[in-house]
């Protein structure tokens, strides 16, 4: 999914996302990674300067073919700027099949530090942008080696599933393509400077965020520090079932949309008047969309009428079924939430055509979806008109969950080994739900100890107004990287994120974010467009964060799946009431 703009993204280590993860590794053919050393002495601007051993142009005649489980060819190796503006060494190579990557390694300035970045959508190309104008220092410095990938297979555009037809591409998109590129770049970066990394960090969002927990999960000796924003987790059930309900729900007879662009402003503004205030402060933005229920039928147009300020009622219900999600024959959720009150401005281009009439993203992911990636075998005469929203047909796609899910809240190998995870998701997200990041922190947080032990590792981050990625009506750019380097490298966990939002690159707001449950509060004095005027504070409430639904994480319910011991399990459960 890409990322919806408001003339900024969220940045996270600086990459753009949608893009938008650990131990050390024993570099085959290469020089063994230096050892963890948190909390060791390090200069002032992090680990000192490595300097190249061999010139760039050797790169090019390196063999790795031979790197176990991810066999490698390096198709040129050149001297060019990073994306970060730093000198580097740019390698592009492939690992086999057809696992495309891009690695930039510093020629004059690299600290000891390696960075992979996350993908967007469906991925399929080399996407790879890194930009610190949000104040990730190291990246502006060029500390880090970068690399990304495309996910193991080219397509035509952000949702082209076609790639399923084969099931070894299923495999590197679903959870191999991260891995092995970690490998090969590691690999590289020994043959390079005469070393390994000693710190290595993934970023990403969306479909990056997924990468990033996929890695987590099945991966645990891979990265130091992961960032992962509005995570595709649930990946299966997401690009079926919610972006499949958000189509259908807004789809008439006649297949055409029954909500357009024109009516989100005053469903917006209506949805402001009644819920913004709930937190204690009018500012334009819904700290936790949980705090109010807004009934769309208090827009309801007069009989006979319908114009850009009031719902009609096929409208009306279609704001209804867009905010509950997508429900079985039995009523039982089957994705652990809708769209949040106080997204509907966000709603253009994501479930709604754009303003220009252009058709929504739900629609095409979830056709590409059913016909590529939802079966064992490909559907390509598949329409959402085929689609039947029952508990059968869900236990049939979900067989799938297994190749491309990252649900699993074991992360007691990840823990072990050091690694810091920090989560963040936009509370005004239209494209992936926040309930479901919600529901899965939760998981991990009863799966892992408790909340203490948890935020010793593990963090989320939940940004009120920020849609998918970035964009929306809160402060959408953040700096989470610098904070997981302090982690992971001096063992001082991040106890808040600021938040900044700029209009024509004016910083107009900025807010403290604090770690999921925590919430920001005005103090009562001085602006409320200045973090200094906030403190951290319980929530006025809590909210049940785990959610039933038909693929739930916990037991209690249909069935409790996950990554365990190498394989992907289910366990059955009694079904829900």
């Amino acid at each position: 999914m890409r990322a919806g703009v408001r003339g900024r993204v969220v940045r996270t280590a600086g990459f753009r996302a949608l893009a938008a993860v650990l131990t050390v590794l024993v570099m085959t053919g290469g020089a063994q990674a230096a050892p963890r050393m948190a909390g060791a002495a390090m200069e002032a601007d992090g680990p000192a300067v490595v300097l190249p051993r061999i010139d760039c142009a050797a790169l090019a005649g390196q063999d790795l073919s031979g790197t176990p489980g991810a066999p490698a060819v390096i198709g040129s190796a050149t001297e060019t700027t990073s994306p970060d503006g730093s000198a580097s060494c740019e390698v592009k190579g492939t690992v086999a099949p057809q696992i495309q990557f891009d690695v930039f390694l510093p020629t004059e300035t690299w600290r000891q530090r390696y960075l992979q970045l996350g993908c967007a959508s469906l991925c399929g190309n080399i996407d790879f942008y890194a930009d610190a104008s949000d104040g990730c220092v190291p990246l502006t410095r060029g500390d880090f080696v970068l690399a990304t990938d495309n996910q193991g297979h080219v397509g035509v555009s952000g949702f082209d599933a076609t790639f399923g037809a084969d099931p070894q591409l299923r495999v590197d998109f679903g959870y191999r393509a991260d891995h092995v590129v970690a490998l090969v770049a590691k690999r590289i970066i020994a043959l390079f400077y005469g070393q390994g990394p000693r710190y290595s960090y993934f970023d990403g969002c969306s479909q990056g965020g997924h990468e990033g927990l996929t890695e987590a999960q099945r991966y645990p000796h891979d990265f130091d520090g992961i960032v992962a924003g509005a995570p595709a987790s649930l990946l299966t059930s997401l690009i079926v079932w919610s972006t499949g309900w958000h189509a259908t729900a807004n789809t008439d007879a006649r297949g055409r949309p029954i909500l357009t662009a024109a009516k989100l402003p005053a469903l917006h503004a209506a949805v402001l008047r009644e819920c913004d205030a709930r937190d204690g402060l009018a500012d334009g933005q819904i700290d936790d969309p949980r705090a109010c229920t807004f009934d769309p039928r208090t827009l309801r147009c007069p009989a006979g009428t319908d114009s850009a300020d009031c719902l009609t009622d096929a409208q009306i219900g279609a704001v209804r079924k867009l905010y509950d999600g997508p429900r079985d024959e039995r009523g039982r959720r089957m994705y652990p939430g809708g769209e949040p009150v106080g997204s509907e401005a966000n709603w253009a281009h994501w479930v709604t055509p754009n303003a220009a009439g252009d058709p929504a993203v739900a629609e095409n992911n979830a056709t590409n979806a059913l016909r590529y990636l939802a079966y064992p075998s490909p559907r390509p005469s598949m329409t959402l008109q085929d689609l039947r929203y029952d508990s059968a047909t869900f236990r049939e796609i979900n067989q799938q969950a297994g190749i491309f899910d990252a649900t699993d809240p074991d992360l007691t190998a990840f823990r072990a080994a050091g690694g810091k995870l920090l989560l963040w998701h936009g509370w005004a997200d239209p494209a992936i739900s926040p309930y479901g990041t919600i529901a899965y922190y939760h998981a991990l947080v009863e799966r892992m100890g408790g909340t203490a032990a948890t935020q010793r590792f593990a963090r989320l981050f939940m940004l009120p107004g920020v849609a998918h990625c970035g964009g929306g009506q809160g402060p959408d750019a953040i700096d989470a990287l610098t904070p997981t380097l302090d982690w992971v490298e001096n063992g001082v966990a991040p106890g808040r994120l600021v938040a900044t939002m700029r209009e024509d690159d004016t910083v107009v707001r900025t807010r403290p974010v604090f770690p999921y449950p925590t919430v920001a509060r005005y103090d009562g004095s001085g602006s409320v467009d200045d973090a200094a005027n906030f403190a951290p504070a319980p929530p006025p409430a809590r909210y049940e964060d785990a959610i039933a639904w038909l693929g739930s994480f916990r037991s209690g319910y249909e069935q409790t799946c996950g990554w365990h011991d190498g394989r992907w399990t289910c366990t059955p459960a009694r079904k829900p009431s």
